[in-house]
């Protein structure tokens, strides 16, 4: 079986289990864990997030599969959890039990005791990295953007307060005068 072959099976074996990850994955990072177990809508995100890595597994690590249409999800999820205050930290700590949970379910399957080329293990390995890191560099990405523009906003205000506070000042002295 050659390397793309396997890494696509790979990816079908994942979406065909998807919700026992899933569920792995849940209890893990929500309930032991308790991450984003202070947010309203901490597990509703959990659940997305998974079913959209899980679902489309094949497509994320597909080697056609456009480093845009990754940025363009993941940097509209970090807008979003910023926007909702989730922290950034948890998520990413989110992301990297995720990519754990498929790499121990895929050692705890059948799977993984067939006879595969160390190659064919590292190159799978390889591409469900890349298309990790590059949702957490786009989840960083939206969230940063957000930030700055509250920085922006928060920085308008302050200095247009500054200003009046100058003004007013200005005005009184001038009366006093």
């Amino acid at each position: 079986m050659e390397a793309r072959t396997f890494e696509m099976e790979f990816a079908k074996f994942i979406e065909r289990f998807h919700q026992e990850i899933r569920d792995a994955f849940i209890e893990d990072t929500f309930a032991k864990r308790q991450l984003l177990a202070n947010y309203r809508l901490g597990r509703e995100m959990l659940e997305e997030l998974a079913d959209a890595v899980l679902s489309e597994f094949t497509i994320n690590i597909d080697k056609r599969t456009t480093v845009e249409s990754i940025a363009d999800k993941y940097v509209q999820l970090g807008i979003r959890c910023c926007e909702d205050g989730l922290s950034y930290s948890e998520m990413i700590r989110v992301f990297t039990l995720l990519r754990r949970h498929i790499w121990l379910f895929f050692q705890d399957s059948n799977f993984a005791g067939q006879p595969f080329d160390v190659r064919s293990i590292v190159a799978l390995n390889n591409r469900t990295t890349l298309f990790f890191d590059r949702a957490i560099y786009s989840f960083l990405v939206g969230f940063e953007q957000i930030q700055s523009e509250i920085k922006t906003e928060l920085n308008d205000m302050y200095n247009t307060f500054v200003d009046r506070i100058y003004h007013d000042i200005r005005v009184r002295l001038r009366s006093d005068s």
